[in-house]
C-alpha cells in the first residue's frame, strides 16, 4: 500500500494526536507490543478494504492501494480498524477508548471498537454518523448523519442483520431488530423502524415524511458504484 507517511511516522503521528487530545496519566499505555501489532493489523485490513473501492484516491486498475493520513474518510476507517484490532488482540481499553474518541473528535463519526463492521466498506463523508454494533455484511456504504441502532435478539444474537451491498444515504436510519436484505438502498432521510426490508429494495422518504419501499428498478444497486467487484 502506498502511504502518505512512512509506516513508523504514521504510527507516531496518530499516537502524538492521542497524547495531545487526551493528556492523562495513562499516556504510557500508548507504547506496547499489542499497540504495535494492532497497528500492523489495521494497515493490513485497510489495504484489503481499499483494494475493492472504485475510487482513484483508494486504488488503481493495477491493484495498487493508497492511504493518506490527510484524507479524512480514509483516516476514519483506519482509526476504526486500529481500535477494533487492538480490542480483539488485547482488550486494551484505555487505548481503544482514545482511538474511538479521536475518531469522534476529528470526524464526528462513532463506531465502538467492539462493533464489527465488515472487512469491506466505504465511508463517504460520515460526519454525524452513529453506527451501532449490528450484524454487518461486506460492501457497506455509509454517508453523513446515518444512524444504526445496536440490538440483541432473544437468543443473544447481534441484530439487526444487514445484507451485503447496503447503501445508506445522508440521514438514513435503521432502528429495530428486523433484517435488511442484500443490495438494499436507503435514501436521504429515510427511516426504517422495526420492519424487514427484502433483497434489492429501495427505501425512500416522501415529501410528507412517509416511507416508501419498492423494488429496485435499475440493473445495479446504488452501492455497486463504489466497488470494483460485482455485489
Amino acid at each position: 500500500m502506498n502511504l502518505s507517511l512512512p509506516k513508523q511516522e504514521l504510527q507516531t503521528y496518530t499516537l502524538h494526536q492521542l497524547e495531545l487530545f487526551f493528556p492523562d496519566r495513562n499516556t504510557h499505555t500508548l507504547k506496547g507490543s499489542d499497540v504495535d501489532a494492532a497497528f500492523e493489523r489495521a494497515l493490513e485490513r485497510t489495504e484489503h478494504c481499499f483494494r475493492f473501492i472504485k475510487n482513484s484516491a483508494y486504488s488503481d486498475n493495477q491493484g495498487e492501494t493508497f492511504f493518506s493520513h490527510l484524507h479524512s474518510d480514509q483516516y476514519a476507517q483506519f482509526l476504526y480498524f486500529w481500535a477494533n484490532s487492538l480490542w480483539e488482540l488485547s482488550a486494551n481499553k484505555s487505548v481503544c477508548d482514545k482511538l474511538i474518541y479521536l475518531n469522534k473528535t476529528l470526524h464526528s463519526f462513532f463506531i465502538s471498537y467492539k462493533g464489527k463492521l465488515p472487512e469491506i466498506f466505504f465511508l463517504t463523508h460520515p460526519v454525524g454518523s452513529v453506527i451501532g454494533n449490528a450484524a454487518y455484511s461486506d460492501f457497506l456504504v455509509i454517508g453523513q448523519n446515518v444512524t444504526i441502532n445496536t440490538g440483541e435478539s432473544p437468543v443473544g444474537e447481534t441484530v439487526p442483520k444487514l445484507g451485503k451491498g447496503l447503501y445508506l444515504a445522508a440521514g438514513a436510519k435503521i432502528i429495530g431488530n428486523e433484517p435488511i436484505g442484500n443490495r438494499v438502498s436507503i435514501g436521504v432521510d429515510a427511516f426504517v423502524y422495526g420492519q424487514p426490508v427484502s433483497d434489492d429494495s429501495v427505501v425512500l422518504r416522501n415529501p410528507d415524511g412517509s416511507v416508501l419501499i419498492r423494488n429496485r428498478q435499475k440493473k445495479y444497486c446504488k452501492a455497486q458504484q463504489y466497488f470494483n467487484v460485482t455485489i
